[in-house]
């Protein structure tokens, strides 16, 4: 019994030891990589992947190693390995990539970043920054990968349905059809174009903002605002060359709840129009709200008055 008992104990230990080798390993090959020491990387990396064959990053590590110290048909065959491992194909394109310019292989080198870019690579830098992708860019395809690759990235700067609302980008100055000052708005596009921000402060000094998205599942416009003791969500689209959207408002001090509409129309003289409107009725009739007009700010122009 009790050699029963130390058999399995000893057994467990050998499997501890074993385990806690294998991690040693792995985090000194890391180690190696990130140093960039290929050699030693290559080495520590081999180790792992007798041991753990099915693991993915040592196998794409390992390939990478053995791409700077030279060795390119191991490079290719691991960087199949690791692509069965799991490692996402786009990854293991730009690795192929750049395998087929140290092999002197430009052509195969812009299909593989075709692939990538295809498969949704968003890092453009980390082939415009890279000195061994030069001897590329005069390569028939090449350019048009990278582009690919920058709409990836970014797809909101490219999509012309996410500048429909642009009209109402920049600083200005909000008054009423009489010159009557209301105050200062400022409306940023931003995270790559994929969002308006707005930031409103009145002339008796409350302040608000909102954001604005196109959302791309349901096919609308939308701005979410709260500030002034409201909130007011709404959606739609462009009516003509307005922005036409519909939602309620909510009044927070009182509870109540109102069917809101607002519509924005960009004027021949570079004014926006801002027209709003509330109903009580559940769409019966509708009242106007607020009815202001955005004259453009000068770079630089601070605006406290409207002067």
């Amino acid at each position: 019994m009790l050699n029963k008992i130390c058999l399995s104990s000893c057994l467990l230990l050998v499997s501890l030891v074993f385990q806690n080798a294998g991690a040693a390993d792995a985090e000194e090959a890391g180690r190696f990589y990130q140093a960039q020491q290929w050699p030693q990387a290559v080495t520590a990396y081999e180790a792992v992947v007798a041991e753990q064959p099915q693991d993915a990053q040592a196998q794409f590590r390992l390939a990478t190693g053995l791409r700077h110290v030279g060795r390119f048909k191991d490079a290719g065959e691991h960087l199949a390995l690791a692509l069965a491992a799991g490692i996402p194909a786009q990854f293991v394109d730009i690795e192929r990539a750049r395998l087929a310019v140290a092999t002197g292989q430009p052509e195969l080198a812009v299909a593989a970043l075709s692939s990538a870019a295809q498969a949704g690579f968003s890092n453009p830098s980390a082939i415009t920054d890279d000195p061994a992708m030069e001897t590329l860019s005069s390569v028939a395809g090449f350019q048009t990968s990278l582009d690919q690759m920058k709409r990836n990235a970014a797809p909101c700067e490219y999509d012309p349905v996410f500048r429909q609302f642009d009209f109402w980008v920049g600083t200005w100055e909000v008054k009423g059809s009489d010159g009557t000052f209301y105050g200062n708005n400022r409306i940023s596009s931003e995270e790559q174009g994929c969002v308006l921000v707005e930031r409103w402060s009145s002339a008796t000094g409350s302040t608000g903002m909102s954001i604005n998205y196109y959302d791309a599942n349901t096919r609308e416009w939308v701005q979410i605002w709260n500030g002034l003791g409201i909130q007011i969500q709404y959606r739609g689209g462009l009516q003509g060359k307005s922005m036409v959207l519909t939602g309620d408002i909510h009044y927070l001090t009182s509870g109540d709840q109102r069917d809101f509409r607002g519509t924005w129309t960009p004027m021949d003289d570079g004014v926006v129009r801002q027209f709003f409107e509330e109903s009580t009725d559940g769409g019966e009739t509708w009242n106007t709200w607020f009815d202001g007009y955005y004259h453009p700010v000068a770079a630089g122009k601070a605006t406290e008055d409207g002067s």
